[in-house]
């Protein structure tokens, strides 16, 4: 019964604390982000959150990277852990996220 329940409860978020660091370093707010890429405030602070976003594209991570004034590279290596540590949390269960030495 306790592993049927364990089963059922929603998966837990990860902070992207990374999007945070980077969001206080340019001095932007939620706000000022979402205007510019033309977003909703609750989707971004989702993103943020670790709830939404776990298959961004390039496009938006480049966009995202303009915004936050930091390069794309950065960003895109920032995302890298945030998915490894999700994985070593067995928050994230994809296939094609199993072997190390391909990432």
């Amino acid at each position: 019964m306790n592993e049927q329940k364990n089963a059922k409860q929603k998966q837990r978020p990860h902070l992207r604390l990374y999007l945070y660091k980077l969001r206080n370093k340019a001095g932007l707010s939620i706000y000022e982000v979402t205007n510019t890429l033309l977003l909703s405030k609750p989707y971004y602070y989702q993103i943020e959150q670790g709830l939404k976003g776990h298959r961004m594209d390039v496009i938006f991570l480049n966009d995202l990277a303009h915004v936050l004034k930091s390069d794309f590279k950065t960003l895109c290596e920032e995302e890298l852990k945030y998915q490894k540590e999700r994985r070593k949390l067995g928050l994230r269960h994809d296939a094609r996220w199993v072997y190390d030495d391909e990432l």
